[in-house]
């Protein structure tokens, strides 16, 4: 999704305009998004009373703002969780379908015009909604302490895999498609055999996955070159 809206500006320089101001932005946003959870913290910390007693970490939020807010700032305050929520879920949904469509079904149908395009991205999208549904509901029933934890892991599990593969593709000419797709994969297959173990903590996790990743990806390369780079070495 994000990469995306990256490459809808008109050049590249808009383009390190746009990234460099989102590393910029994620720093205060972060910082005000963390910031709720340490002022809940403080204010439940006084008031124990009013913390729901059967209620769970993630339950914290929601009842603090049904409780103590008034009528009209409460649903205010809601109206916005769900239109920031629906904004984020829409724009993730027709992303993924987005790159399903061009890599996957152009790749295997070129001869496609762009309205059986477009109608597939559709159908795509609706499945991908229905998907979300069903693993949201899934998440609802593991009766988790917190869906954040469960975030992290997820976010570890593959986020940072694909962080290591961009960052195997900046940094590492040397690294090939092969190596790239070798990394994903086993940084993916031993991160979840880390977090069964938990040998680490879960934060850390994103960085391993880095760092196997790109590990990963630049042995394989080297064992296996491409034809291209072994090409260009022989007429070197």
């Amino acid at each position: 999704m994000v990469v995306q809206r990256y490459l809808t500006t008109s050049s590249e320089k808009e383009a390190k305009k746009s990234i460099y101001t989102n590393a910029v932005l994620v720093i205060p946003a972060s910082l005000i998004f963390f910031m709720v959870g340490t002022a809940l913290w403080v204010y439940f910390r006084h008031n124990p009373a009013s913390l729901n007693p059967n209620g769970r970490v993630d339950d914290v939020f929601p009842w603090y703002i049904s409780q103590q807010l008034p009528t009209g700032l409460a649903g205010l305050v809601i109206a916005g969780l769900f239109a920031a929520t629906m904004s984020t879920i829409s724009s993730s949904m027709n992303s993924i379908a987005t790159v399903i469509t061009t890599d996957f079904y152009k790749h295997f149908k070129p001869a496609s015009t762009d309205k059986q395009q477009f109608v597939f991205a559709r159908y795509t999208t609706v499945a991908l909604g229905a998907v979300g549904c069903l693993i949201a509901i899934y998440m609802v029933f593991l009766n988790n302490t917190s869906i954040w934890d469960q975030y992290l892991k997820i976010i570890g599990l593959f986020g940072g895999c694909l962080a290591g593969m961009f960052l195997a593709g900046i940094f590492f000419p040397r690294i090939n498609s092969k190596g790239v797709l070798a990394g994903f994969v086993v940084s993916a297959i031993a991160l979840y055999f880390i977090q069964r173990a938990g040998v680490i903590n879960f934060f850390l996790y994103p960085a391993a996955a880095v760092l196997l990743c790109v590990t990963t990806a630049y042995i394989v390369s080297l064992i296996s070159p491409d034809k291209k780079q072994m090409v260009l070495k022989a007429v070197d």
